[in-house]
């Protein structure tokens, strides 16, 4: 196994069991949210409607994995989120009880790799409701796509913005999606399952403290090699 590797595993790793955790979306992250039409075929499902980032509030067991350092401006209890599922649905200010569980789980390990791999080269793209609809249609092909590419315009699941000044971010979206290869799956994809309500898909970078142990458990592993030869 490559050493390169070893952090996001290890992150993962410390993320440990499923944990239970109520909390409530209260709103898009960025208000009104723009309307997206995404077409499915092959058993893929469409769908035409408000897509974007949402806002969440967590009402119990504080500080789970999935949630934590995903928006730094935020209270501790706070964190963003984005639609996992095209046909399920949940409502605004409605506690609902959830289960944390990893990405590579839920999506398998090559697709998961590749929702990190998204949010690592849309770092910072994301700033109003047009970027914010397009990075959800975005994550959305990547989800459904079953062809060999990701792309909002061939394959059996495509999508466009349904307002015309949408283009431009859609098109840098579909810029990412053609290059995925090009970046490193440097973001946790932990997933919030419920199966009676939509699946929300959470983004996180590395937290320092996980980085700490990371290196502090190479320290001691290289400390015990030494005693062994000596």
């Amino acid at each position: 196994m490559s050493l390169k590797h070893l952090p996001l595993l290890v992150c993962l790793g410390i993320a440990g069991p499923a944990h239970a955790i109520s909390f409530n979306m209260t709103d898009f992250t960025f208000g009104s949210a723009n309307n997206v039409v995404m077409q499915g075929s092959a058993g893929s499902p469409s769908y035409s409607g408000s897509a974007g980032e949402f806002f969440g509030v967590v009402e119990g067991a504080v500080g789970v994995s999935a949630l934590r350092s995903t928006a730094a401006s935020a209270a501790p209890t706070s964190f963003v989120a984005w639609c996992a599922e095209l046909t399920q649905s949940f409502s605004f200010g409605v506690q609902y009880a959830y289960t944390e569980q990893s990405g590579s789980s839920y999506f398998g390990a090559a697709r998961s790799a590749d929702l990190s791999r998204l949010f690592t080269a849309a770092q910072g793209f994301v700033v109003d409701s047009r970027t914010s609809a397009a990075m959800q249609a975005g994550i959305w092909e990547i989800i459904y796509e079953r062809g060999s590419a990701y792309s909002f315009a061939s394959g059996v699941f495509t999508g466009q913005p349904a307002l015309a000044g949408d283009l431009g971010a859609f098109a840098t979206i579909n810029g990412f999606l053609a290059n995925l290869s090009s970046y490193n799956p440097d973001y946790h994809i932990q997933m919030l399952v419920n199966g009676q309500q939509q699946d929300f898909l959470v983004a996180s970078v590395p937290e320092p403290e996980t980085w700490a142990l990371f290196v502090a458990g190479l320290a001691a592993l290289g400390v015990a090699r030494r005693r062994r030869r000596g």
